[in-house]
């Protein structure tokens, strides 16, 4: 009798603080649900529209405009080329971060200097720096064709060839993102604990095995989340496309966020059109992360079980030491 009175007491505690919760929780709901759920299911209705300013929302098409994508070569043209932008990030800009904080984390010394001096470029105006690289890049007088013919070597036409475009794009990738990812990947390196490195010191482990055995596959977690910005940054870019090159030259650098804006604007007014190709990104961003979050979700799986394995060897072979 005296626990069912102890217990009545606790659980209204419990029910008044989940309630308080949902309280102080109600603002930001109402917030998401206004302002980003509500924009994209008004998005994705418009989508099966041809849209009529003067009489909202115009005339239902049904799949109409996703068929039209399915057939539009310009579409597909941005879909090859937003996959090749991840593809290039990936190579020049994703494991950048990773190694930096990989060295940072082993300096014993001026460790603050160096991780604020690499981090100062990325707190920079996005816009202003995409506008200086633009600069940079510029084909008559900017600075890197000045470099090519300090060094001998022949001008290059840098945004305008298309063989070079998307990787004159990636560079300030390394400068912009590099700064902030470094410093994600470099709290998660310092939150191992350096018992464990200390005791590979005393094995004899060096500095390549520390990393491979101890401090990779410890933040792998964060890697894999990283990965998957990564792939939505790299199907939502536009800003600096925008910017840099307007999608030329010839399409080569034509995303799918890019196309999309033109179908809505510049005398188009295709606003149907270009809500089903934003909706079609949409779906393409939510199959792709939910298909590395299943693979990384099976891959630690099989971590740990590799993990229990060495676990259990460990302590037999400890077992035949004591015996």
């Amino acid at each position: 009798m005296t626990n069912a009175r102890a217990v009545k007491p606790r659980q209204q505690r419990r029910s008044r603080f989940g309630l308080i919760g949902w309280i102080f929780l109600l603002p930001a709901l109402i917030s998401f649900t206004m302002f980003k759920y509500y924009p994209i299911l008004l998005g994705i209705f418009v989508s099966f529209f041809k849209v009529d300013i003067v009489h909202m929302p115009g005339t239902f098409i049904g799949l109409a405009n996703y068929a039209r994508a399915f057939t539009d070569h310009f579409f597909a043209t941005a879909i090859k080329n937003n996959v090749q932008f991840l593809l290039i990030g990936l190579v020049m800009t994703f494991w950048v971060p990773i190694l930096l904080a990989t060295l940072i984390n082993e300096v014993r010394r001026g460790k603050t200097v160096l991780r604020t001096m690499y981090y100062i470029p990325a707190i920079a105006p996005g816009i202003a720096m995409m506008v200086l690289w633009k600069f940079i890049w510029q084909p008559d007088y900017g600075l890197a064709n000045f470099i090519m013919r300090t060094l001998g070597l022949k001008d290059q036409l840098w945004l305008n060839d298309t063989r070079l475009v998307k990787w004159c794009m990636s560079v300030p990738g390394l400068v912009m993102g590099g700064g902030m990812n470094m410093l994600i990947y470099l709290a998660a390196l310092q939150d191992i604990p350096e018992e464990q490195h200390e005791s590979a010191l005393l094995d004899g482990a060096g500095f390549i095995k520390r990393v491979t055995r101890i401090s990779l596959p410890q933040i792998m977690p964060i890697v894999s989340t990283m990965l998957v910005l990564a792939v939505i940054s790299s199907f939502n870019s536009f800003d600096n496309v925008m910017i840099m090159t307007n999608g030329g030259p010839s399409g080569a650098t034509e995303t799918i966020i890019l196309y999309s804006f033109k179908q809505a604007y510049f005398g188009n007014n295709d606003y149907g059109y270009a809500l089903a190709l934003s909706t079609m990104t949409f779906i393409i961003i939510f199959m792709l992360t939910a298909l590395q979050m299943s693979l990384d979700r099976d891959w630690s799986v099989e971590r740990m079980k590799r993990d229990e394995r060495r676990r259990g060897r460990e302590s037999a072979r400890t077992a035949r030491i004591g015996g």
